[in-house]
């Protein structure tokens, strides 16, 4: 389970999604909501990717947009690119950066930028989710599947979970109507559940339950990818333990991979190999889970690890608390869209925007604390931070304690 080693499933890229705004008499397009502006990171097979954030980050566009149940604006979703057409295409996204520039990191229109965006959308014949038919995609649908947050509005009233649960076969006319039953009360049995249980209405079912009708049907198909929407957060604590269990069990039976979105930090540490952390639409920080639980470098990271409750009432952290609220997606700030509310922001920030560098190995970030970032030129006032980090995040080597929950063991009861 969570191999780094494995072959890359999903190789997210550049990934945009702009919801216009329209107004006046004749609904006239007057500008856009920067849902997801410019997001890139790789989902490997077997592998839990961590997605955090504060809510209207993005989060939950960013897994639909990987399921292709939206369509992006701009970027790509790589299914499955062999380790040739990976290296290729880091070279290309890495030849793109380069040539990055100003304060906006616009790509110039040059000939080199133009050859690499060629290939690129060669590359995305092929290997493209949203370059796929409609036949394709529909082919692709069981290997790609979600857990909604929602464990009640996502299941229909209407239908016995017997059908809720069998849909998927029936939908890609999968084996017999006795081998679709018995392939379902073979999922019911999976996820902790009784097959008397398939005779049943959702209403019929507690939270933790209906999650686990959730989780079986998004098994029916047998996939490779699971997207995980906040599938605890409805849910009391003894039942998310359940829940985890059942999740870190299939993954290591089957090999799935997830994407783990979720606000429970504790959450996301236990479960996940690697996080990736979001502000407004766009990436500020990756790294594996324990090396940025232990020294995060972004401060909104930093702020956010130490928002974390430590169960121990003789413990004192000092807390990083931002000034105002998160701007909104359809106008962000320019510059570093975190400036506003940093407590770290320095001259540079609110003019030129950062790039997600590799600061240490294996760990990115998109802040000008760090070197490597574009700089506002020749004779430009210093980089000085306007104000000190307090000391719980400033040293980025302190650890964050108490910070990931013991799983408990599934027993009598689970589900309630």
């Amino acid at each position: 389970m969570d191999n780094g080693s494995s072959p890359v499933l999903l190789s997210v890229r550049n990934l945009r999604k702009y919801f216009p705004i329209r107004g006046g008499l004749f609904s006239q397009h007057i500008g856009d909501v920067r849902a997801v502006d410019g997001v890139s990171f790789d989902i490997h097979e077997a592998e839990t990717v961590g997605l955090v954030g504060e809510s209207g980050c993005g989060k939950t566009t960013v897994g639909r947009l990987i399921l292709r149940l939206l369509d992006p604006t701009s970027g790509h979703t790589f299914y499955r690119p062999d380790g040739a057409v990976m290296g290729r295409l880091n070279a290309l996204y890495g030849t793109l950066e380069s040539l990055r520039g100003g304060p906006d990191g616009e790509v110039p229109s040059s000939p080199e930028a133009l050859s690499a965006l060629r290939e690129i959308d060669t590359i995305a014949r092929t290997y493209s989710l949203y370059r796929k038919s409609s036949g394709a995609m529909h082919k692709l649908r069981g290997k790609l599947q979600i857990v909604f947050q929602d464990p009640f509005s996502s299941l229909s009233p209407r239908m016995l979970v017997r059908d809720v649960v069998g849909e998927p076969l029936t939908i890609h006319h999968i084996g017999t109507r006795a081998q679709r039953y018995q392939r379902v009360a073979e999922l019911m049995t999976a996820v902790g559940l009784n097959p008397d249980h398939l005779w049943r209405f959702p209403h019929e079912f507690s939270g933790g339950q209906r999650q686990r009708i959730g989780i079986a049907r998004a098994l029916a198909m047998r996939p490779d990818f699971i997207v995980l929407d906040e599938p605890t957060s409805a849910l009391d604590v003894s039942v998310q333990a359940q829940i985890l269990n059942i999740l870190r069990r299939l993954q290591s039976e089957q090999r799935l991979a997830y994407l783990f979105i979720s606000h429970h930090l504790s959450v996301v540490r236990a479960m996940s190999r690697k996080v990736v952390v979001m502000y407004l639409g766009q990436v500020v920080e990756w790294a594996p889970t324990e090396d940025l639980f232990s020294r995060p470098l972004h401060p909104y990271t930093q702020a956010l690890l130490a928002a974390i409750p430590v169960p121990d009432p003789t413990l004192h952290r000092e807390r990083i608390i931002l000034k105002g609220d998160v701007p909104s997606p359809a106008a962000p700030p320019s510059g570093c869209r975190f400036h506003t509310r940093c407590p770290a922001v320095m001259p540079i920030c609110p003019k030129v925007e950062p790039r997600l560098l590799e600061v240490r190995p294996g760990h990115f970030a998109a802040c000008h604390l760090y070197p490597g970032q574009p700089s506002l030129g020749p004779g430009a006032a210093t980089n000085a931070p306007s104000a000190a980090l307090p000391s719980s995040a400033g040293a980025l080597s302190t650890p964050f304690p108490g910070t990931a929950p013991s799983l408990v063991p599934e027993g009598p009861g689970a589900g309630r």
